[in-house]
């Protein structure tokens, strides 16, 4: 009997099991959207190839140029010291470039997840509210028809308020398209069978600050950040280097050699200083945006309170028979929409803030990624090299 028992308790254990990875499977919150969006992306496992590509790279031009140091016993050759010095700085800066380029691209896939889940919670609320504002107006209208047949109201006044109801009804079937168009759109980017439905979509993480900083405390943080400003300032190390080393070897025309090299060091100084331009006029146009819906999101929320208000009202004035049931449901109409509208305002302030805060870090607009490719049949004399290694420029 005790067997018996212990055989039904574990088989209760795996079915409250099972019911909760199944309770589990029809939630959704951002995060999870965001991972699996990132998992299924194909730009992210592209950029995290080319980040492995150019790693190896790098480790095997350093363990060549660890090698090549031998030579230094028996060749004399400054050039050869030049290049074991340089080529591994050089390709240490390719990683550096493509490690950046992987960050934004995994950050562009993220805010992309991101804005396909607020459009799904906005499509999703929205159904919410007018699934209770249907109920609320199905029961007005069943009232009006007791009215009309008690003669309390005219058949006019009920057709009106049959076509309160039947509005009503067209906007929740609207609504419930939007949330199964955007159900496919977040499904197909993560992976998953686009017809898969979630009855709760959370959206507690999604609660916008109340303050955004200044203006230049973003700039500012932007330009330590941006992956286009670091590298352009790793390019322009590299170059500086570069030509301390080459002065040193005496060029036999010295003053065509500073000319050339100053000339590459100005030019990769420019591409610093535009790219901090167009970094800061970025962020200098995004915030006008981010502000926008800041104050949309206040205004709407000065609304939705006003209608919340003027329902309560209504309510009170309907029950004393001071206005008729059609203008209390137009009061619940307006509260309905002001409530989706105040809604989606918190909703695009989230994604706002969260885009500026993604724009000050390492960025989200892709840089395109180059393949570096090398040629490791290196001979330990500097001028057979030079042809050997072929590493397009980034800059």
């Amino acid at each position: 009997m005790k067997k018996v028992l212990s055989i039904l308790l574990i088989a209760l254990m795996l079915v409250g099991s099972s019911t909760t990875v199944l309770a589990a499977e029809d939630s959704l919150d951002i995060e999870k959207a965001a991972i699996q969006t990132l998992k299924n992306s194909q730009a992210v496992q592209n950029s995290k190839r080319q980040v492995t590509v150019v790693n190896k790279n790098y480790a095997d031009i350093t363990s060549k140029m660890n090698q090549s140091k031998a030579m230094l016993r028996y060749v004399n050759s400054y050039p050869l010291v030049e290049q074991i010095i340089l080529l591994p700085l050089e390709f240490k800066d390719r990683l550096n470039q493509a490690t950046n380029g992987q960050q934004v691209v995994t950050n562009a896939i993220r805010l992309s997840a991101y804005q396909n889940y607020i459009t799904l919670v906005k499509a999703k609320s929205a159904q919410t509210i007018q699934q209770n504002l249907l109920n609320s107006l199905e029961a007005d209208y069943q009232k009006a028809q007791l009215q009309q047949s008690l003669g309390e109201i005219t058949p006019a006044q009920l057709r009106l308020s049959e076509i309160t109801y039947i509005k009503a009804q067209s906007r929740y079937q609207s609504a419930q398209k939007s949330v199964d168009s955007a159900s496919m759109t977040m499904n197909q980017a993560m992976g998953e069978d686009i017809t898969k439905k979630y009855a709760t979509v959370l959206d507690n993480n999604i609660v916008p600050a109340d303050q955004i900083r200044p203006l230049n405390d973003y700039v500012n943080t932007a330009l330590a950040s941006r992956a286009e400003i670091l590298n352009a300032q790793g390019t322009l190390a590299t170059k500086k280097t570069q030509y301390d080393y080459g002065k040193a070897e005496v060029p036999t025309d010295f003053q065509f050699y500073i000319q050339k090299q100053e000339y590459i060091i100005a030019s990769a100084q420019n591409d610093v200083d535009l790219a901090k331009i167009n970094v800061q006029e970025d962020i200098t146009n995004f915030y006008k945006s981010l502000e926008l819906a800041m104050k949309n999101r206040e205004a709407m929320k000065i609304l939705d309170d006003q209608a919340v208000i003027n329902e309560q009202m209504a309510e009170v004035q309907y029950e004393n028979g001071q206005i008729s049931l059609l203008v209390l449901d137009e009061a619940k109409v307006a509260q309905a929409q002001a409530d989706v509208n105040y809604k989606n305002a918190q909703a695009d302030a989230w994604l706002a803030q969260t885009t500026m805060d993604s724009a000050c870090g390492i960025g989200y607009n892709p840089l395109s990624p180059q393949p570096v490719t090398v040629d490791f049949s290196l001979s330990p004399y500097p001028s057979e090299n030079k042809s050997n290694t072929t590493a397009p420029n980034n800059d």
